[in-house]
């Protein structure tokens, strides 16, 4: 091996070192922010995942510099001219040499190294890692956790646990009907956040999670500080006449306790589940209303629509065609199996497809960004009809209008003559978004999956039929067939899409007992 390769391959590893470290430090800055308090994610999510984010970060920034520096903007020739000149002590030609094609490089080089270390929201490659946070649910999951949290709900809670949690406390400052009275009250939020901070207890004597409570950021020493003061608070505010300023103030005091008390006991639970299951069947035990309807594996869901929405077009339109030649026109025959089949194929999907992959964004966006959803956001269901019309019908309009009346194209006036393309897309995603929120049962057996399938593929076919109809009343006599065949076609992809249309939640079945293992005796608050 030449030096000036040998001196150039060490270079590339020395970079590799170097991007690979910053993309590491960069992956580790990112802060959650839950409530008021910002929060690293590495707490909110199990190692191995966390880890394994780490890994694709660093592992995709270095073979992005490596791409970069080897092939795109390649340093070889600054390496060979200096080495080179270096060599024979040619100190003038070596300025003469350094010119673009070996100065961009190095620049590039360097500005790629920055831009890994630079916290900015302009900057692409922090986009980039959040977006392999967001890949890997590690903010997600912090967010979910710590909002159903917040949000629970006290009377869900089992009637021991609340027992033995009044029990344990040291003072007696939590009546029985505490648990039952409106969220907004002083009682209601004081029990709550003994809820949350025995519960706590419960990780703080075993050794696996003192790391977690050693860290400064979740204020674990702040957090027994404030519960003492606080317990003495409501003792005096219970024995005291009301007073609106003192009851406003106590309940501000209040929520920040329990944003602290929430953010460090999803930490806690995620951080020490072994599984997705057991993450929320801890909320569940603690009275969070875990929105049932958490898919996983989206993309999965959406390749299965674009395998139906396929298998639909080809089949239907096969179907429609013998039937047009066996019994409409036996002396008009249309041909079988061609090329416009899979014409109709890449146009049906996405027509259909690309509006249902917007539904899954959205929904997660939304679930996201809401910290409490109800059973049935029919508002939700609504605007993801509208979604999925205005994309169906853009689709339809460009697909159509490019392809065949490139010369006269309008897209306002093109657009309203396809509305009607949109209508069944629209309610396919409506539906599907529907059908997100009610997912179905782990018991059901297989023979109800079959006829609820069934009873789904033959009432969205008819919906297809009676639109379709609607939709091709001006195709002319000379037309019949292809009218024909679009009916029958779209009876069999509307149907396979609302057979296909079944979700299930990501945890029905506990995997924890009712009332975890917790501490006999109370222990005392350690700072």
């Amino acid at each position: 091996m030449a030096s000036e390769q040998f001196i150039f391959l060490g270079l590339q590893l020395l970079g590799i070192s170097a991007v690979s470290f910053f993309a590491y430090r960069s992956f580790q800055k990112r802060r959650l922010q839950l409530g008021t308090e910002p929060t690293l994610p590495e707490y909110f999510i199990r190692r191995s995942t966390y880890w394994l984010g780490i890994a694709s970060y660093c592992t995709f920034m270095a073979a992005l510099f490596g791409l970069l520096t080897w092939r795109w903007l390649p340093l070889e020739p600054l390496v060979t001219l200096v080495t080179h000149n270096l060599r024979s002590q040619g100190l003038v030609n070596l300025l003469h040499g350094l010119d673009g094609n070996t100065l961009m490089p190095l620049i590039a080089a360097g500005l790629f190294l920055f831009f890994i270390a630079w916290e900015s929201r302009c900057n692409p490659l922090l986009i980039l890692r959040d977006g392999i946070h967001d890949a890997f649910a590690i903010p997600s999951k912090a967010v979910e956790v710590y909002n159903a949290l917040v949000t629970s709900r006290l009377s869900a809670v089992d009637d021991s646990l609340k027992a033995q949690i009044r029990n344990r406390l040291l003072v007696a400052s939590i009546d029985p009907g505490d648990f039952d009275k409106a969220s907004t009250t002083v009682e209601y939020k004081w029990a709550h956040n003994c809820l949350l901070f025995d519960h706590i207890q419960s990780y703080a004597v075993q050794p696996s999670f003192r790391r977690l409570f050693a860290e400064p950021s979740l204020q674990w020493g702040q957090i027994c500080i404030s519960y003492n003061a606080m317990s003495e608070k409501i003792l005096i505010w219970k024995a005291a006449e009301p007073h609106y300023t003192k009851t406003v103030k106590l309940i501000k005091d209040l929520d920040r306790l329990t944003g602290l008390l929430c953010r460090l006991l999803a930490a806690l639970v995620v951080f020490g589940s072994a599984s997705e299951n057991e993450v929320w069947a801890t909320v569940k035990q603690l009275g969070g209303n875990v929105h049932e309807a958490r898919l996983q594996h989206a993309y999965k869901h959406i390749l299965m629509f674009a395998a139906a929405t396929a298998i639909g077009v080809m089949s239907g339109r096969e179907i429609s065609v013998s039937l047009h030649n066996a019994f409409l026109f036996p002396d008009q025959p249309l041909a079988h199996f061609d090329y416009t089949t899979l014409r109709w194929v890449a146009y049906a999907i996405l027509m259909y497809v690309l509006p249902l992959a917007l539904v899954f964004i959205s929904r997660t966006f939304a679930f996201k960004h809401q910290r409490e959803q109800p059973d049935l956001n029919y508002g939700f269901y609504m605007a993801m009809m509208i979604m999925g019309f205005m994309v169906s019908t853009t689709a339809s309009t460009l697909i159509l209008e490019l392809t065949y009346y490139k010369a006269n194209f309008n897209f306002l006036a093109s657009f309203i003559g396809h509305m009607r393309w949109g209508i069944l897309p629209a309610l396919m995603c409506g539906f599907v978004a529907y059908r997100m929120d009610t997912p179905v049962s782990e018991s059901e057996t297989l023979s109800q999956r079959v006829l609820s399938a069934t009873l789904r593929f033959l009432g969205w076919g008819f919906v297809a039929v009676v639109i379709m109809l609607y939709a091709t009343d001006d195709l002319t006599l000379q037309e019949t067939n292809l009218r024909f065949t679009l009916v029958g076609t779209a009876f069999f992809v509307l149907g396979l899409l609302g057979a296909s249309v079944r979700f299930k939640t990501a945890m029905l079945e506990r995997t924890l007992p009712r009332n975890k293992q917790r501490p006999t005796a109370r222990m005392p608050p350690q700072g």
